[in-house]
């Protein structure tokens, strides 16, 4: 659909003028007017049949493009470290780090990583306290560990961050996550989904798993793609 399809269908975008009450201008980080949201003609609960097409506004990437990468604009909580320690080697792995972040979250109703308004060495922190130290490469160019760490990794008991000096590891988190007073996961299935997600948080993105390995793991294919099935929900890819 093109621009002029698109405003014919749902009309031109609605501007109103942003202005102070007081009358003086606008200061430089304020736009100048705001655009109301378009109405698409339905209510979410009134689509019976929904298909979802996840789309991206310039983040994206063609697989033979030969620029390389030096940042991500993703929220600190979903970006890997890899942006941090090695931003010459952003790639793909990245949306395995990504969606691995996004899995937990949607399973566990909270950010793996989570941080309250932590910056990115609190995210960092927070990886360390989840999977492990880092690479020590990493570790030894990391200038914020000292905020955070004694230099034998152990942490700091003086620390002045808003966090307890302790480690909480994936399998307590997957312990701790869930909707209900019992445990979300049998413990079966709990050591194969930390399993699927410690191969999407490998620190270096070299050795993470592939898209492909992550729809073939096991809990995709014992508990993921079954309840995908349940629900008449296209698989991932061809699993043959």
């Amino acid at each position: 659909m093109s621009v002029e399809e698109l405003y014919r269908k749902y009309n031109p975008p609605t501007r109103t003028e942003i202005r102070r009450l007081d009358g003086a201008p606008l200061g430089p980080g304020v736009p100048s007017h705001s655009v109301v949201p378009v109405w698409l003609g339905s209510f979410c609960e009134e689509v019976s049949d929904p298909r979802i097409t996840i789309s991206d506004f310039g983040e994206a990437w063609l697989n033979n493009d030969p620029s390389p990468r030096e940042e991500l604009h993703t929220p600190p909580i979903y970006l890997p470290p890899e942006t941090t320690f090695a931003k010459g080697s952003i790639g793909f792995p990245a949306d395995i780090w990504t969606l691995a972040c996004t899995v937990h979250e949607i399973m566990g109703e909270r950010p793996l990583f989570e941080c309250f308004f932590g910056d990115r060495d609190d995210v960092i922190s927070e990886m360390i306290s989840t999977l492990g130290l880092l690479p020590e490469d990493w570790w030894k160019t990391w200038e914020a560990r000292g905020e955070y760490f004694l230099e034998d990794g152990t942490w700091r008991t003086d620390m002045k961050r808003r966090r307890a000096p302790r480690s909480m590891p994936l399998s307590e988190r997957i312990q701790h996550m869930g909707r209900q007073d019992e445990p979300e996961f049998s413990a079966d299935e709990a050591e194969s989904y930390e399993r699927m997600l410690r191969a999407m948080f490998q620190y270096y993105p070299g050795k993470r798993a592939t898209a492909k390995e992550v729809a073939k793991s096991d809990w995709m294919m014992r508990w993921g793609i079954p309840a995908m099935r349940a629900y008449d929900i296209q698989t991932p890819c061809d699993l043959s």
